[in-house]
């Protein structure tokens, strides 16, 4: 089996977002995959991005989506699942016998329970989040009693990330959960989340955590740089607050029928700024903002 993996690809941000699809979907055509997945932030959810869905679709292949934070920045859930083309924003999948599951985390915790994102207010609020709401929980718990799968786990934001609030907030309940199931024959093979612009790889109690690089930039903030043309940076006014990478990046995930992984990712190149030269060091939000996704080996006896 043999997949195609991409994240945070914030197409109303940046100005080459057709040259990036273009060639994701020229790269992983020679892979000859079964299925893509992406990780959130795709873009938002409007008729004039519609052609994003379109060209995917050329792929051939299933292409399965998760809802990032900034997916309802300005627009509500069910405009998003539809746009995206799925029922819920957590569901499960299977392929052969390995079910993947989608979570979201996309939640605010409240004193009486959780609220969905909408219109950026976990930008205002003192409230836990990212967050993944009790009866998720419960949900998932169920998806994984069923001892005939080996199960994968995608999410938007990070189970592993310990760094401010990048990280899902009640990550060790749900790791507990990952770990009860890994308990008996190892039947988990992986988690992985985008959201953070950045390649890091952790282990944490026998588990392999991959948080996948952002398909285009890093977010920064910290020095305006302005290396684009004065129309570029009207139309997209964030720019001069990102870092771009020339590479779509992204990783093609292959899992043997010994349920061995390899993960194969990708070596690129800052487009036209680099961190140091805003004065930024090789780790942002805690992960690395290296050009690169990490390529990985997780066999069955590791």
């Amino acid at each position: 089996m043999k997949f195609a993996v991409f994240t945070d690809l914030h197409y109303d941000s940046i100005h080459d977002g057709d040259r990036r699809i273009r060639e994701f979907i020229s790269s992983v055509k020679k892979e000859n995959v079964d299925f893509a997945i992406e990780l959130g932030d795709l873009c938002y959810p409007t008729d004039k991005n519609r052609h994003i869905i379109i060209k995917l679709k050329e792929l051939g292949i299933p292409c399965f989506f998760s809802v990032g934070n900034h997916n309802s920045d300005a627009y509500p859930i069910d405009v998003v699942l539809k746009f995206l083309g799925i029922e819920n924003s957590y569901y499960s999948f299977i392929f052969g016998n390995i079910k993947f599951i989608v979570i979201d985390a996309n939640y605010i915790k409240t004193q009486d329970g959780s609220k969905p994102y909408y219109k950026r207010n976990y930008n205002k609020t003192t409230d836990a989040y990212p967050y993944v709401p009790q009866e998720e929980i419960e949900w998932l718990k169920n998806e994984m009693v069923d001892d005939q799968f080996y199960y994968v786990i995608f999410s938007h934001q990070s189970l592993s990330n310990d760094f401010m609030k990048r990280g899902i907030f009640n990550r060790e309940e749900v790791r507990e959960i990952l770990e009860q199931r890994n308990s008996t024959g190892r039947k988990l093979l992986f988690c992985m989340n985008g959201h953070d612009h950045g390649d890091n790889v952790k282990v944490i109690n026998g588990i392999h955590y991959y948080t996948l690089n952002s398909m285009s930039y890093i977010w920064h903030g910290i020095k305006e740089t302005f290396n684009y043309s004065n129309e570029i940076h009207k139309k997209y006014p964030y720019l001069k607050d990102l870092i771009l990478y020339e590479e779509p990046l992204h990783v093609i995930v292959t899992i043997d029928n010994n349920m061995n992984v390899q993960i194969d990712g990708m070596e690129g190149h800052y487009q036209t700024v680099t961190p140091k030269d805003i004065g930024m060091g090789s780790i942002w939000n805690g992960v690395s903002i290296e050009p690169r996704t990490s390529s990985l080996y997780i066999g069955r006896r590791t």
